[in-house]
């Protein structure tokens, strides 16, 4: 067994295991000496808990930080995102700059959010600046589209309090806790259907930063037309696009499950609004791709259930891809080793983000100017030449 990777891992899924066993490695139990572990996010916390104070050996990799949760928990991502934003105030760093309304200009890309029961008077204020408005509620640990739904009037919060068993707002430690984010009612919208996208970032080291964007991500459709009529807010099949509320609408296709490839989203919306538009929009969903790890040391937990065989397939090449970065040439992990993998080995992936090389190249520090990305969704002015230059976050 010398020299060969050995393995454990929580969770069944094909994907995982058909990687583990076509490279050679060697499963084990988690009691034995291991070196790769495949954890669910419950094991992450059991195993990290300050009661087991479980440190990992110079041989040893997981699939998550461990304190993950910092960005996958909706509350918890909020508040780092905020920090992050008054942290760069206070440096006097440019992404920080704001409007003459007090707008960030660059790093204004979470919707008004408040925490429930928490702020609830901050929340009535807000509300009642824009009574007409919709807000959306969600349970800050669940997942899958488990508890959330929409409200247009302060009474459905008074009866979601009294269904949750809280006679007040008072009493927080008995009441599972909630994010209330102001709705974006008008959004883009494909065959007047609302989409999401599942996008696949890798995080390989938060010190320097070094992540990698896969290029085979995916949208993921509403099965029933958007409105924003106030009479469908209690349908989740016209807002919330998670296959596990999805499949079981009337118009769901079980064969490409309501998805398109994010390359498809791409020639999309190159013929309908312009190349330049569509690379501008994804230089800026790279941008807070990269500001929000950069808020927190985390990565996230995609889903590893395959609803169609396309699924199946994208996942299988998604951990085959991961794994050869993760764990370079199949070797014995070795947490000295911090090297950028040759571009030969990234398969579907491409580096989005090296904190190393933007340090060498001082970008972080002066924005120096990059052809065809922008600083965050807007362009920088160069006080030097006197003429409009792109600058970048990289």
């Amino acid at each position: 067994m010398a020299g060969k990777v050995k393995w454990v891992t929580d969770i069944e899924k094909s994907v995982l295991i058909n990687n583990f066993e076509k490279r050679g490695w060697v499963q084990v139990t988690e009691n034995e000496d291991w070196n790769f572990y495949w954890m669910s996010v419950q094991t992450i916390r059991n195993v990290f808990s300050v009661e087991t104070g479980y440190r990992l050996s110079d041989d040893q990799i997981v699939n998550h930080f461990p304190n993950h949760y910092e960005l996958t928990r909706k509350d918890l991502m909020v508040k780092n995102i905020k920090r992050y934003r008054k942290e760069l105030e206070k440096e006097g760093s440019p992404l920080a700059e704001k409007d003459e309304n007090g707008k960030y200009l660059y790093l204004d890309f979470v919707p008004v959010t408040y925490m429930l029961p928490a702020d609830y008077n901050l929340f009535v204020e807000e509300f009642r600046k824009s009574p007409s408005s919709t807000w959306i509620m969600k349970p800050c640990g669940k997942a899958q589209g488990k508890g959330i739904f929409l409200i247009n009037k302060l009474s459905q919060i008074k009866k979601w309090s009294r269904d949750s068993k809280t006679s007040s707002f008072v009493s927080q430690s008995t009441k599972e806790a909630y994010v209330i984010s102001l709705y974006i009612n008008n959004p883009l919208l494909i065959g007047g259907r609302k989409f999401d996208l599942r996008l696949y970032v890798l995080v390989s080291t938060y010190r320097p930063l070094r992540c990698y964007m896969y290029k085979l991500g995916f949208c993921r459709f509403c099965t029933v037309k958007y409105t924003p009529s106030t009479s469908e807010l209690d349908n989740m099949f016209v807002h919330l696009t998670n296959v596990a509320i999805q499949k079981h609408g009337e118009d769901y296709n079980h064969i490409h499950g309501g998805k398109w490839t994010v390359s498809n989203l791409r020639l999309y919306l190159e013929s309908t609004r312009g190349r330049e538009v569509t690379s501008k929009l994804f230089d800026e969903i790279h941008w807070i791709i990269v500001q929000s790890l950069k808020a927190v040391a985390v990565n996230a937990s995609p889903s590893l259930t395959s609803s169609t065989a396309n699924d199946r397939i994208l996942k299988y090449n998604l951990i085959n891809d991961t794994l050869n970065i993760a764990v370079p040439n199949g070797e014995i992990p070795d947490c000295k080793w911090n090297k950028s993998p040759p571009k030969e080995v990234l398969g579907n992936y491409e580096i989005l983000y090296d904190e190393e090389l933007a340090q060498g190249d001082g970008a972080d520090r002066e924005l120096r100017s990059r052809s065809g990305q922008s600083l965050g969704p807007k362009a920088g002015r160069s006080r030097d030449s006197g003429r409009t230059v792109l600058t970048t976050w990289k």
